[in-house]
Protein backbone atom coordinates (compact mmCIF):
# COMPACT_ATOMS: atom_id res chain seq x y z
CA UNK A 1 0.00 0.00 0.00
CA UNK A 2 1.27 3.45 -0.97
CA UNK A 3 2.39 5.66 1.89
CA UNK A 4 0.93 9.23 1.97
CA UNK A 5 2.63 12.14 3.67
CA UNK A 6 0.41 14.88 4.98
CA UNK A 7 1.87 18.22 6.10
CA UNK A 8 0.47 20.69 8.53
CA UNK A 9 -2.00 23.03 6.82
CA UNK A 10 -4.11 26.05 7.52
CA UNK A 11 -5.72 29.12 6.01
CA UNK A 12 -3.82 32.27 5.06
CA UNK A 13 -5.21 33.91 8.18
CA UNK A 14 -3.97 31.07 10.34
CA UNK A 15 -0.57 31.17 8.70
CA UNK A 16 -0.20 34.88 9.42
CA UNK A 17 0.22 34.12 13.14
CA UNK A 18 2.04 30.81 12.76
CA UNK A 19 5.82 30.52 12.99
CA UNK A 20 6.95 27.17 11.67
CA UNK A 21 10.14 25.28 12.37
CA UNK A 22 13.24 26.07 10.35
CA UNK A 23 12.91 24.22 7.02
CA UNK A 24 9.31 23.20 7.76
CA UNK A 25 6.87 23.23 4.87
CA UNK A 26 3.17 23.81 5.47
CA UNK A 27 0.22 24.17 3.11
CA UNK A 28 -1.81 27.39 2.77
CA UNK A 29 -5.29 26.06 2.01
CA UNK A 30 -6.56 29.49 1.01
CA UNK A 31 -3.86 30.20 -1.58
CA UNK A 32 -3.44 26.53 -2.43
CA UNK A 33 0.35 26.81 -2.13
CA UNK A 34 3.19 25.59 0.00
CA UNK A 35 4.76 27.81 2.67
CA UNK A 36 8.41 27.51 3.70
CA UNK A 37 9.36 28.53 7.25
CA UNK A 38 12.62 29.70 8.78
CA UNK A 39 11.80 29.21 12.41
CA UNK A 40 11.45 32.98 13.03
CA UNK A 41 9.13 34.70 10.53
CA UNK A 42 5.41 34.55 11.28
CA UNK A 43 3.48 33.43 8.21
CA UNK A 44 6.57 32.00 6.54
CA UNK A 45 7.26 32.47 2.85
CA UNK A 46 4.49 31.30 0.46
CA UNK A 47 5.74 29.70 -2.74
CA UNK A 48 4.21 30.77 -6.08
CA UNK A 49 2.16 28.22 -7.95
CA UNK A 50 2.84 27.38 -11.56
CA UNK A 51 0.37 29.41 -13.56
CA UNK A 52 -1.59 31.52 -11.09
CA UNK A 53 -3.19 34.96 -10.90
CA UNK A 54 -3.66 37.71 -8.36
CA UNK A 55 -6.26 40.45 -8.17
CA UNK A 56 -4.94 44.00 -7.83
CA UNK A 57 -5.93 44.23 -4.18
CA UNK A 58 -3.64 41.29 -3.42
CA UNK A 59 -0.61 43.39 -4.33
CA UNK A 60 0.05 44.82 -0.92
CA UNK A 61 2.51 47.54 -1.89
CA UNK A 62 0.56 48.89 -4.91
CA UNK A 63 -1.01 52.38 -4.96
CA UNK A 64 -4.61 53.12 -5.83
CA UNK A 65 -3.50 54.52 -9.19
CA UNK A 66 -1.37 51.46 -9.82
CA UNK A 67 -4.26 49.13 -9.04
CA UNK A 68 -6.53 51.15 -11.37
CA UNK A 69 -3.94 50.77 -14.14
CA UNK A 70 -3.68 47.02 -13.52
CA UNK A 71 -7.43 46.58 -13.54
CA UNK A 72 -7.94 48.54 -16.79
CA UNK A 73 -9.84 46.53 -19.38
CA UNK A 74 -7.59 47.41 -22.31
CA UNK A 75 -4.75 49.64 -23.48
CA UNK A 76 -7.09 52.57 -24.08
CA UNK A 77 -8.42 52.32 -20.53
CA UNK A 78 -4.86 52.13 -19.23
CA UNK A 79 -4.01 55.40 -21.04
CA UNK A 80 -7.09 56.97 -19.51
CA UNK A 81 -6.02 55.77 -16.07
CA UNK A 82 -2.65 57.42 -16.61
CA UNK A 83 -4.28 60.65 -17.84
CA UNK A 84 -2.69 60.38 -21.28
CA UNK A 85 -4.14 62.09 -24.38
CA UNK A 86 -3.98 61.04 -28.01
CA UNK A 87 -0.59 62.74 -28.37
CA UNK A 88 0.83 59.87 -26.34
CA UNK A 89 0.20 57.64 -29.37
CA UNK A 90 2.51 59.69 -31.58
CA UNK A 91 6.19 59.20 -32.14
CA UNK A 92 8.47 61.98 -30.92
CA UNK A 93 9.43 62.58 -34.56
CA UNK A 94 5.85 63.64 -35.28
CA UNK A 95 6.28 66.84 -33.26
CA UNK A 96 8.24 69.85 -34.46
CA UNK A 97 10.93 71.24 -32.15
CA UNK A 98 10.22 74.50 -30.30
CA UNK A 99 12.34 76.51 -32.75
CA UNK A 100 11.65 75.39 -36.29
CA UNK A 101 10.58 76.61 -39.72
CA UNK A 102 8.31 75.50 -42.53
CA UNK A 103 8.16 76.11 -46.24
CA UNK A 104 4.78 77.12 -47.69
CA UNK A 105 4.25 73.64 -49.12
CA UNK A 106 4.35 72.18 -45.58
CA UNK A 107 1.13 73.99 -44.66
CA UNK A 108 -1.94 72.52 -46.32
CA UNK A 109 -3.90 75.05 -48.40
CA UNK A 110 -1.57 77.97 -47.58
CA UNK A 111 -0.35 78.53 -51.14
CA UNK A 112 -3.91 78.64 -52.46
CA UNK A 113 -4.90 81.19 -49.81
CA UNK A 114 -1.91 83.36 -50.67
CA UNK A 115 -2.67 83.18 -54.39
CA UNK A 116 -6.17 84.56 -53.73
CA UNK A 117 -4.76 87.68 -52.05
CA UNK A 118 -3.71 90.90 -53.81
CA UNK A 119 0.04 91.65 -53.72
CA UNK A 120 1.31 94.60 -51.71
CA UNK A 121 2.92 96.07 -54.82
CA UNK A 122 0.39 97.28 -57.44
CA UNK A 123 -2.58 95.28 -56.10
CA UNK A 124 -5.55 94.71 -58.41
CA UNK A 125 -8.74 94.66 -56.34
CA UNK A 126 -12.08 93.14 -57.31
CA UNK A 127 -15.57 93.51 -55.92
CA UNK A 128 -16.24 96.69 -53.93
CA UNK A 129 -13.16 97.49 -51.84
CA UNK A 130 -13.57 100.14 -49.17
CA UNK A 131 -11.23 102.46 -47.28
CA UNK A 132 -11.53 105.15 -44.59
CA UNK A 133 -12.71 108.49 -45.99
CA UNK A 134 -10.18 111.26 -45.44
CA UNK A 135 -11.26 114.58 -43.98
CA UNK A 136 -12.02 117.40 -46.44
CA UNK A 137 -8.92 119.18 -47.67
CA UNK A 138 -6.56 116.23 -47.05
CA UNK A 139 -3.56 116.47 -49.37
CA UNK A 140 -1.46 113.37 -48.79
CA UNK A 141 -0.82 109.99 -50.41
CA UNK A 142 -3.84 108.59 -48.54
CA UNK A 143 -6.48 106.84 -50.67
CA UNK A 144 -9.29 109.10 -51.90
CA UNK A 145 -12.65 107.32 -51.64
CA UNK A 146 -15.62 108.13 -53.87
CA UNK A 147 -17.17 109.87 -50.86
CA UNK A 148 -14.10 112.13 -50.52
CA UNK A 149 -14.09 112.97 -54.25
CA UNK A 150 -17.84 113.71 -54.26
CA UNK A 151 -17.47 116.04 -51.29
CA UNK A 152 -14.52 117.83 -52.97
CA UNK A 153 -16.48 118.33 -56.21
CA UNK A 154 -19.55 119.58 -54.32
CA UNK A 155 -17.34 122.10 -52.54
CA UNK A 156 -15.86 123.22 -55.87
CA UNK A 157 -19.25 123.69 -57.55
CA UNK A 158 -20.61 125.35 -54.39
CA UNK A 159 -24.27 125.34 -55.51
CA UNK A 160 -23.50 126.84 -58.93
CA UNK A 161 -26.54 126.84 -61.30
CA UNK A 162 -26.97 123.77 -63.45
CA UNK A 163 -25.96 125.62 -66.63
CA UNK A 164 -22.58 126.56 -65.13
CA UNK A 165 -21.62 123.63 -62.93
CA UNK A 166 -19.15 121.97 -65.31
CA UNK A 167 -15.88 123.22 -66.78
CA UNK A 168 -17.25 122.90 -70.31
CA UNK A 169 -20.29 125.02 -69.49
CA UNK A 170 -18.00 127.66 -67.99
CA UNK A 171 -15.73 127.55 -71.03
CA UNK A 172 -18.70 127.96 -73.37
CA UNK A 173 -19.96 130.91 -71.32
CA UNK A 174 -16.53 132.55 -71.64
CA UNK A 175 -16.47 132.00 -75.39
CA UNK A 176 -13.71 129.43 -74.97
CA UNK A 177 -11.35 132.39 -74.51
CA UNK A 178 -8.42 131.37 -72.26
CA UNK A 179 -7.62 135.12 -71.89
CA UNK A 180 -11.17 136.19 -71.16
CA UNK A 181 -10.25 138.67 -68.41
CA UNK A 182 -7.66 140.40 -70.62
CA UNK A 183 -10.06 140.49 -73.55
CA UNK A 184 -12.81 142.08 -71.45
CA UNK A 185 -10.41 144.62 -69.94
CA UNK A 186 -9.20 145.63 -73.40
CA UNK A 187 -12.74 145.94 -74.68
CA UNK A 188 -13.80 148.09 -71.71
CA UNK A 189 -10.87 150.43 -72.34
CA UNK A 190 -12.45 151.41 -75.68
CA UNK A 191 -15.73 152.42 -74.09
CA UNK A 192 -16.83 155.89 -72.91
CA UNK A 193 -16.55 156.68 -69.26
CA UNK A 194 -20.00 157.11 -67.78
CA UNK A 195 -19.05 159.96 -65.49
CA UNK A 196 -17.43 161.89 -68.39
CA UNK A 197 -20.90 162.56 -69.88
CA UNK A 198 -19.69 162.16 -73.48
CA UNK A 199 -16.82 164.60 -73.00
CA UNK A 200 -14.43 161.84 -73.90
CA UNK A 201 -15.83 161.36 -77.41
CA UNK A 202 -13.01 160.97 -79.91
CA UNK A 203 -14.92 162.69 -82.78
CA UNK A 204 -17.74 164.97 -81.65
CA UNK A 205 -18.78 165.99 -85.19
CA UNK A 206 -19.07 162.41 -86.32
CA UNK A 207 -21.02 161.60 -83.19
CA UNK A 208 -23.58 164.40 -83.92
CA UNK A 209 -23.91 163.21 -87.48
CA UNK A 210 -24.44 159.67 -86.27
CA UNK A 211 -27.20 161.00 -83.98
CA UNK A 212 -28.82 162.90 -86.93
CA UNK A 213 -28.21 166.35 -85.38
CA UNK A 214 -27.75 169.48 -87.56
CA UNK A 215 -25.83 172.68 -86.95
CA UNK A 216 -28.62 174.10 -84.77
CA UNK A 217 -27.76 171.55 -82.16
CA UNK A 218 -24.61 173.55 -81.54
CA UNK A 219 -26.48 176.84 -80.70
CA UNK A 220 -27.79 178.02 -77.37
CA UNK A 221 -31.56 178.18 -76.98
CA UNK A 222 -31.40 181.90 -76.14
CA UNK A 223 -29.44 182.83 -79.22
CA UNK A 224 -30.48 180.75 -82.19
CA UNK A 225 -29.41 182.02 -85.64
CA UNK A 226 -31.30 180.75 -88.67
CA UNK A 227 -29.80 181.48 -92.00
CA UNK A 228 -31.73 180.81 -95.19
CA UNK A 229 -34.65 178.49 -95.58
CA UNK A 230 -38.12 178.94 -94.19
CA UNK A 231 -40.22 177.94 -91.27
CA UNK A 232 -43.88 177.14 -91.71
CA UNK A 233 -46.66 176.06 -89.46
CA UNK A 234 -45.03 177.72 -86.43
CA UNK A 235 -46.97 180.02 -84.06
CA UNK A 236 -44.70 182.38 -82.23
CA UNK A 237 -46.02 184.21 -79.19
CA UNK A 238 -43.85 187.08 -78.15
CA UNK A 239 -40.32 187.68 -79.18
CA UNK A 240 -38.57 189.92 -81.56
CA UNK A 241 -37.54 189.00 -85.11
Amino acid sequence: MTTAIKRRRGTTSQHSTFTGLEGEITVDTTKKTAVVHDGATAGGFPLSKEGHTHVATEISDSTAAGRTLLKAADVSAQRTALGLGTAALESSSAFAPAAHGHVIADVSGLQGSLDSKAPLASPAFSGTPSAPTATAGTNTTQLATTAFVSAALASLINSAPGALDTLKELADALGNDPNFASTVTTALATKLVKTANLSDLADIVASRTNLGLGSMAEQNASNVVITGGSISGITIDGGTF
